[in-house]
Formats: structure tokens, sequence, C-alpha cells
């Protein structure tokens, strides 16, 4: 059967609707417009035949009618990729409302904060602005002690065991969900009683928190460009554009861009980020090739720098990096390196080098498909980090804590401490040793940012948001 008819691939997650339908389990056409879990499966089952990056990994032969649903079917079609850690959920089934609401407006249903996991303990990131969260007076470095789903408090370390993401006892993404929170802020207990709605995330987030300007530690006169990028979302653009204005109205080529908890997002967003990093680049200089497998080759595309009006020239970046950051911020990074002096600094990051398209069902039908179909490299070529990017900048990994006690952007947090002292000196006070990517040095527990099995399109792109 011609795919065509019930899928087109979506390069840069541009988000338009195909049309069409799909083959029944006994072999005959099933209209799109139907919907049914039956055309779901189908659709979803040739779609990944046809696109999936990896198809010498993919079952020979899918009985769609032993699956209860699509998601079902298609981590059934992609659990080899995923022994193999290329494709660690990275493909999902999903919603174009849910998919376009967070990639084109930033919003989601959810409380509103990000957390992490070290070991038995649960640490709060950040919250949000304007969220359920901030409103509960929920602060960066707050613990999070327990949860009440209903039948009273348990203790975040009797959940874990079970419930290893906490995505059972924070509840699904589904508006009116209640929960009661028991919170420690400066070693002040309080609870407080959160209901999920619907959150608009700011990219960049607004103040000093987003965007600052820093200096180097041996020469105050020398000013260092900070930016937070919370995630790769089309309401980024502007913010972005209006940041990179002052920068050069300033002169700025030294520059800290925070990335620790970014999971990603539209490729058009890095794209945007390497042509304003790009002032100095030729219009023949790569930024970045998208390959798709090789009976979809034609499809392969390649980025060349376009310089912006808001374009600035560096000299060097520090990235600030976690476990938490992957996809297209990873792809900024790597994009970046053959350009300029560029470093990580914080912690390894998660390691996907590859991306999604989307597959619509019909046009009228909600289903969305998410699949990895294409790997990402930079102008050498160069990509294939699924043990993260810290050993292929050897020498220019940095280790650092993520300091829950201070401001990210504050000058003496650990991460953006070491950000500056490389930035200044060329060197890391220490190294990333290895792939693991613990909290700081010598830490014995292990940091998490925690994702449920099947996430949202918000949970994809912000490792630890609920």
């Amino acid at each position: 059967m011609n795919l065509q008819r019930i899928a087109c691939v979506l390069v840069l997650a541009s988000l338009a609707a195909c049309g069409g339908g799909g083959v029944g389990d006994d072999g005959g056409f099933i209209p799109a417009a139907t919907c049914s879990v039956a055309a779901e499966k189908s659709f979803v089952r040739d779609a990944t035949n046809e696109w999936y990056l990896f198809p010498e990994l993919l079952p020979a032969q899918v009985d769609t009618s032993q699956f209860a649903t699509a998601q079902d079917l298609l981590d059934y079609m992609t659990a080899a990729a995923r022994a193999e850690r290329k494709d660690r959920y990275f493909s999902y089934v999903t919603t174009k409302q849910a998919d376009n609401s967070f990639l084109q407006e930033g919003q989601f249903i959810g409380f509103g904060f990000r957390i992490r996991i070290d070991g038995s303990r649960v640490y709060f990131m950040e919250a949000f602005e304007n969220s359920p969260a901030s409103e509960a007076g929920i602060v960066r470095g707050a613990e999070l002690l327990a949860i009440d789903s209903g039948s009273g408090y348990v203790s975040v370390a009797n959940l874990l065991p079970t419930d290893p993401n906490l995505s059972t006892a924070l509840g699904p993404a589904t508006e009116g969900v209640v929960r009661g929170l028991r919170i420690a802020t400066g070693g002040v207990g309080t609870d407080a009683i959160l209901t999920k709605r619907v959150v608009t995330i700011q990219p960049v987030p607004a103040g000093a928190a987003g965007v600052a300007i820093l200096s180097l530690p041996s020469n105050p006169t020398v000013k260092v460009g900070y930016l937070n990028l919370r995630t790769y979302i089309t309401t980024a653009e502007t913010p972005l554009r209006n940041a990179f204005s002052d920068f050069r109205a300033q002169g700025i080529n030294y520059f800290v861009v925070d990335l620790r908890y970014n999971g990603g997002g539209l490729i058009s967003i890095s794209e945007l980020l390497g042509d304003l990093f790009g002032q100095a680049r030729a219009a023949n200089d790569v930024y970045s090739h998208l390959r798709f497998r090789p009976s979809k080759s034609p499809n392969d595309v390649t980025h060349f720098f376009q310089p912006q009006a808001q374009s600035v020239a560096p000299v060097s970046i520090a990235f600030i990096t976690t476990g938490g950051t992957a996809s297209a911020s990873e792809q900024t990074i790597n994009s970046m390196k053959p350009w300029a002096n560029v470093a990580i600094v914080g912690a390894n990051t998660y390691g996907k080098p590859v991306g999604q398209s989307a597959f619509d069902l019909s046009a009228t039908c909600d289903l969305r498909l998410r699949l990895i179909t294409f790997r990402g490299t930079n102008k050498d070529e160069e990509g294939d980090y699924y043990d993260g990017l810290a050993s292929t900048l050897p020498g220019k990994a940095c280790s650092a804590a993520d300091d829950l006690s201070r401001p990210m952007s504050d000058p003496t947090e650990d991460s953006t401490a070491e950000a500056l002292h490389w930035l200044d000196t060329g060197a890391c006070s220490s190294l990333i040793a290895g792939v693991p990517t613990a909290q700081k040095p010598g830490a014995r527990v292990e940091t998490r940012y925690p994702v449920p099995e099947h996430p949202t399109p918000a949970q994809v792109n912000l490792p630890g948001l609920y």
C-alpha cells in the first residue's frame, strides 16, 4: 500500500495534517474518518514500517489484533530499539491537540512544577509562573516529602520503590486532578493542595532568571551573556531575538546558555539559536544535517547558517547541562561545536541524537504519531551520541553541581560559577567522569529527572514535569 495515502512526514515538527486511511486487520482499507482503534493500530503499524529510523530492529510481522491500543502496538514494535538505547520512549502516540498546544503555545495540563529525584529524596527544580505550584508557594530547592492521592499522605521514600517516577502518585495530566503535597522549604514543613489545570510556560523566564549580563571573574569589565532557555517551542522565538538583540548591542561575545533541564522540542528553534550565534557565518556554512533511513534519504535536510539582525559572533559558549538535557538542546551544542569554542558544564547530557517526525491519522481524527525518523549530525557528520555529549568534548566537559539553593543565573550557583570559570580560564576545575550523570563528583546517590513511561508531549520535552 502507498503510505502517502495515510501519512506524510513532517520535518522540523511542522504540524500540518495528513489525510487518508489505513489497512485493517483483514487486509481491507479502513477509512481514517472512522477514527477507530483498528484504524489507529493499522496506521501506526504502517507508518512505523515505512518511516522508522531503525527498520532492521522492527519485528518482521505484526498482528495488530493482538494489541489493545496503538500505543501498546508501538511499544512492541520499538522494543528492540529501546533495548539498544536508541529509542527510549522517544516514539509515542499522542493527540494533535496536546502536541500543538505545547509546541506552538507552551501549554500543558499539570501542577506546573519540575522535580528531580536524588536517591530516595525528591526536590523541586522550579515552579512555573502563574501555575498551581507557584501559587502554592513552591520554590526551587524545596523538598517534596509526601503525597496525598486521596487516602492520606504517603512519604516519597515509600512510594518510589513501586512508583519510581511518582507518576501514579502525582496523577495523570488531566484537568481537575487534586493532590496534597507535603513540602519542606528551608527546614519548614507545609502542606498544600494543588489542582491540575492548563499551564502556559514561558520558554525564557522573565527578568534576570531568563536573561542576565554577568562578567568574567578575573575581568569584571568583560561582559558575559546569560540565557536560560527552558524548552524549544514556537513562543521561544521572540524572547530569543530580544535577548540576542541586547547581547549584540552590548558587544558581548562570551555566553552561558543554560539548558540544564531542557529536553528539546522544535528543531526550528535549535536552528534559530544557531543562526543567532552565526553573525560571522557564511551562507554555505553548515549548521546541521538531518539524516533519514536510506530508503527515505530524499527527505534529508541540511540547514545552513542564516545570520539574523540580532546575531552575535561568539568567542566561547558554555552550555550548562544535566541528564535532563536532550534532543534539540543537544543538537544545538553538537552543531555549534565546529564553529565556536564550546564546553558543557554540569553533568553529562541524556543522549538523544535522533528526532521525531509527526504523522496524523487524518484531518478529522485526533491521533498523532511521534516517530523517530532521523538522526542529527553537525557539519562534520558527528552524531550518534547515545551516551551523551561529554565524551565528544574531551577536556571541555566540566563537572559541577546543580545547586538548588541558589537561582540558576546567580554567578555563585555552582554550575553557573563553573561556566564563568571555564569562559575565564579555558579550563575545567574538574571533568565529567564517564557516562553517569550524578549530581556532583563523588555523589553517592543517583540523580534522575522522572518522565512517565508514556509521557505527554510536554513531559517529553520538560523532564521532571508534573
